[in-house]
Order: structure tokens, then C-alpha cells, then sequence
């Protein structure tokens, strides 16, 4: 038996975000709002940057984790190699963003 996957849904991308910001604001041109959205992920690219979280209520947080040095193997050689300590980051969805996914009716 096999299953028939669904079609991937297409991703929201900035240009789309700006799209979005100029038909809700009909005072900006589509200029200033993609001049309000490059601001936007500037601020959380910074933040991020200097270490600090973004906290975006109803949304979620944005963390910068520190990741421990470990082993590891290279899946094409099976060499073995040791991965060293970095940063990365994390994402944690706030509660009403946790349940639109999972009931998306909740909120339009």
C-alpha cells in the first residue's frame, strides 16, 4: 500500500511579508514597507547577535544556545571527527502559536 504525498505548501517569504504589510497599511508605499520589514529582521539579527533572546508575545522566543563540542562520523567516509562547541540557535513557539498549529481554526 502506498500513500500519495500531499503537494508542499509554498513558504511565506519576505517578499510576501512586505506584500502583506503594504495591503494592510494603505498608507505606505511598497517601498517603506519592505524598508519596515528589512528593519524588522535587522533588529532580530542584531539582537540575536549580541547574545540577547527575542521574545515576540503570542508568537514565540528566539534563543542563542550554546552547543557542546562532540564526536561524530562522516557519513560518506565514516571517518571519525570531533565537532567542535558553537552556537546555534533555538526557537521556542509561544502557547497560542503551539495551539493555532495544531487546531488552525482557533484563530483567523
Amino acid at each position: 500500500m502506498s500513500r500519495k504525498k500531499e503537494a508542499p505548501k509554498p513558504s511565506l517569504t519576505k517578499a510576501h511579508l512586505v506584500d502583506v504589510v503594504y495591503e494592510r497599511h494603505g498608507g505606505l508605499t511598497k517601498r517603506e514597507a519592505a524598508e519596515i520589514v528589512d528593519a524588522i529582521f535587522m533588529t532580530v539579527k542584531s539582537t540575536l547577535g549580541d547574545g540577547r533572546p527575542v521574545q515576540i508575545t503570542n508568537f514565540g522566543t528566539f534563543e542563542v544556545t550554546s552547543r557542546p563540542g562532540r564526536r561524530g562520523v562522516n557519513p560518506a567516509s565514516g571517518e571519525k571527527l570531533f565537532i567542535p562547541a558553537h552556537k546555534g540557535l533555538s526557537f521556542r513557539p509561544a502557547r497560542r502559536l503551539r495551539n493555532l498549529v495544531d487546531d488552525p481554526n482557533e484563530e483567523k
